[in-house]
């Protein structure tokens, strides 16, 4: 039986991070991109920042440390059996919900079975087949229809909400109540201007080491360096373009944190229609793409070039015999695309479909973020060679979300030809590549390519399922070499995630592998 025990453990990064008693901040101003609706489970907007942003205001059982383990929170103890399909439970006591409300097993319970009736695409995959037990206040058993490797993630991800509070609302998707256990309260949202969280002076785990936290809202990349510069903010949760490195780090009033992020950068092929439906077409666009000149040119150098399997490098997940994108010069990509039948036939420099529609497509990309849009720009570019057309059309980013993933519901297909798109450090973490490829769309919640291998399905149901981390790195290892082979989607890059900030204003900030400065343990001690 395995257990995870909290000791009062101490969060690593490179060197101890300590907070002193007396270290309570009483205010900063974080910009974040774009507004986050009520930041409750069902109304946060995007992975990043927006669940980082909910997770201030909630709690779950687990967290992650610096370096991505995960320890137990709400949760004192965890214990797990021999075949790793029971997890047991035992609460922290005395824990409050905001308005003062005891915390209990009941709140689990009711949490995670609200999961799963009401679907949400980051939250009920993963507790699909559990079932929960809660022989009294303290103790939760969870029963997993299947083991799972890394269902301590799914612990440290999901967030448990109160029952006396939820079991009334008609609607969980339009609820707005944001009563939570977390270390801030919500307190004040001013319509796409700005947040405002106030620190839970009784939290568990310590008082916050800042008071209030103000979030502005600026939608441009370029006004929210520029408000950083001029201290009308003191950090963002967006991260510095690699251009503004070396100004930021000659000034002395500004702190540049840095580190590898598990943030992807991808390009999306809508998999339903032509010819992006083809699988070789994918592969011809691969290989004309030159990625490291992608990451020289749009991030100076400042990321990881992808793999064609998705997972990062620096993934225990990740296999190593992979190599890169099978390059290809533009005379055998020209000779490729005349094989199968898309060919210049009016002499107008682009090529047409059998039917003569010429191969013409829209390549979408948000707004406001300059790496995204030079991307698109530059692969743009290296297609054009081959007689093909992307149209580079940038827009708002609930815009682009909802035709490329309508209400965050794969079930409900795709409007697009392809995307600039990226998946929040999560999902590598996890390495959900179930949620990413499954064909079936209530498993493949996040497929928003529409992406269907029926023996890669098979593969992806028995990684999720297998209780040896071992058998789960053969499987994954299989899994990414059909994915790399199939192209469903193309993974550009990571980018390093680069952080300015004002110490003068706050220095805790603790860097989480992977995932940057933006979570709980920037602000609480444990």
């Amino acid at each position: 039986m395995r257990a995870y025990r909290l000791i009062a453990f101490v969060l690593v990064l490179g060197i101890l991070v300590f907070f002193t008693a007396t270290a309570q901040a009483p205010l900063i101003r974080l910009a974040i991109p774009t507004t986050e609706r009520a930041l409750t489970p069902y109304t946060y907007n995007t992975g990043y920042p927006g669940w980082y942003l909910l997770m201030l205001v909630y709690d779950a059982l687990m967290v992650t440390d610096l370096d991505g383990v995960p320890r137990p929170w709400l949760a004192e103890s965890v214990q797990v059996s021999s075949d790793g399909t029971v997890w047991t439970l035992t609460l922290r006591p005395n824990i409050r919900w905001h308005d003062g409300q005891p915390f209990t097993s009941a709140d689990v319970k009711f949490s995670y079975e609200l999961y799963q009736r009401v679907t949400h695409p980051r939250f009920s995959g993963p507790l699909r087949g559990v079932t929960v037990e809660t022989p009294d206040a303290r103790t939760v058993v969870l029963r997993l229809s299947a083991p799972s490797p890394i269902f301590d993630l799914t612990l440290a991800d999901t967030p448990i909400v109160p029952k006396h509070i939820w079991e009334k609302a008609s609607d969980p998707k339009t609820f707005e109540n944001t009563v939570g256990t977390g270390p801030y309260r919500l307190t004040q949202i001013v319509p796409d201007q700005f947040y405002r969280l106030e620190a839970n002076a009784d939290y568990f785990a310590g008082k916050p080491a800042v008071q209030a936290l103000i979030l502005p809202i600026i939608k441009d990349a370029t006004a929210t360096f520029t408000a950083l510069q001029a201290g009308q903010i003191d950090a963002a949760t967006r991260t510095l373009t690699p251009e503004l490195v070396a100004q930021f780090q000659a000034r002395p009033d500004i702190k540049v944190l840095s580190g590898p992020g598990f943030v992807s950068t991808l390009l999306l092929f809508n998999n339903e229609r032509a010819p992006f439906s083809d699988p070789r077409v994918r592969r011809i666009i691969a290989g004309v793409i030159n990625y490291e000149e992608l990451v020289r040119t749009v991030l100076l150098g400042f990321a990881t070039v992808g793999s064609p399997g998705f997972i990062h490098p620096s993934s225990p997940w990740y296999n190593a015999r992979l190599g890169g994108y099978q390059a290809l010069k533009l005379e055998q990509a020209n000779r490729a695309l005349d094989e199968l039948g898309y060919k210049d036939t009016n002499g107008d420099g682009v090529r047409e479909f059998p039917d003569g529609k010429p191969l013409r497509f829209e390549l979408l990309t948000r707004s406001g973020d300059p790496v995204r849009i030079r991307t698109a720009e530059l692969i743009a570019q290296a297609v054009k060679p081959l007689g093909i057309v992307f149209d580079v059309r940038s827009l708002d980013a609930d815009t682009v979300a909802q035709r490329v993933w309508p209400d965050f519901d794969a079930c409900k297909g795709r409007n697009y030809d392809l995307a600039i798109w990226g998946w929040s450090a999560p999902v590598m973490t996890k390495a959900d590549v179930r949620g990413l490829f499954h064909s079936d769309c209530k498993v493949g919640t996040i497929n928003v390519v529409g992406y269907a291998n029926k023996t890669l399905d098979g593969l992806l149901d028995r990684q999720a399922q297998t209780a040896s981390r071992e058998e789960r790195k053969r499987l994954l290892d299989e899994i990414q070499k059909i994915v790399a082979e199939d192209l469903p989607f193309l993974t550009l890059f990571y980018p390093d995630l680069i952080f300015a900030v004002r110490p003068a204003a706050y220095d805790g900030w603790a860097f989480l592998k992977g995932e940057g400065i933006i979570h709980k343990l920037s602000f609480v001690k444990r």
